[in-house]
């Protein structure tokens, strides 16, 4: 059992052992619920009634004292139950839905909180799946994972190594590819949202580059009637899935 505990805190702390193993921790009942299909061993110090369902799925439970479970959680509060699950695997081709596509595209998002934040609005509202650029965030950062309170299971979320190549997959397949910028010409609420649609959002602090921006059928301005300057990530991203999924209600 010694062995399972290392892996573990390994899989928690380090992205290099989360690719080798293609593995990842979820924490809480809600989240190891979420992942009850996925589990491939977990711990707990409470008798949950997900422990049946996964024993009963094949999945192997290790109970363990409540001190050696605040051990290896990495949350404040630990919730008596994480598990190690499966990676999930999907190709570009998993998040085209002919005219209903709704693609949210990180480019370089580097928040955990943010990129959670945009997991869980596209899902939200209803996105056929999210796509990562090398530069991104890890998809599966402890706290990204947290953050997405499982909608992470909810939709397919790829990993891709050429950004501008995938922008022309995605023209490709007739998407409208829409990029956020301070320095768009139009206003968000301005252009046509209706049919299949790729969002790009930027870095946090350097937004999108500018190669990014010029590639796009549109780069767009979200209006703001205050002082501040910008908006972080996740924030816009939600703004643009909302007057994206408000556009298509209609």
């Amino acid at each position: 059992m010694e062995s399972k505990l290392k892996l573990v805190r390994n899989l928690l702390e380090k992205r290099s052992a989360r690719r080798k193993e293609k593995a990842f921790v979820v924490e809480g009942p809600h989240l190891v619920e979420e992942a009850s299909d996925r589990v491939k061993f977990f711990f707990y110090c409470e008798n949950f009634p997900i422990v049946k369902e996964l024993e009963e799925k094949g999945s192997i439970g290790y109970k363990i004292s409540r001190k050696q479970f605040e051990d290896i959680s990495q949350v404040e509060t630990p919730q008596g139950i994480l598990a190690v699950v499966r990676e999930l695997e999907y190709s570009i081709r998993d998040l085209f839905r002919s005219d209903k596509t709704l693609i949210a595209f990180c480019i370089g998002v580097q928040d955990p909180g943010n990129l959670g934040t945009i997991i869980r609005t596209a899902d939200a509202f209803g996105a056929s799946g999210i796509i990562l650029s090398k530069g991104t965030v890890d998809l599966y950062n402890p706290k990204v994972v947290r953050s997405t309170m499982g909608a992470i299971f909810h939709l397919p979320i790829i990993t891709v190594d050429d950004d501008m190549e995938t922008i022309g997959q995605i023209k490709g397949k007739g998407i409208k590819v829409i990029a956020s910028s301070l320095s768009g010409r139009k206003k968000l609420y301005d252009i046509e949202l209706k049919g299949p649609i790729a969002l790009l959002i930027g870095n946090e602090g350097a937004g999108l580059p500018e190669e990014i921006v010029s590639s796009a059928d549109e780069a767009v301005l979200i209006p703001m009637a205050g002082k501040a300057e910008s908006l972080n990530a996740g924030i816009a991203a939600s703004i643009m899935l909302y007057e994206t999924a408000k556009q298509r209600s209609k």
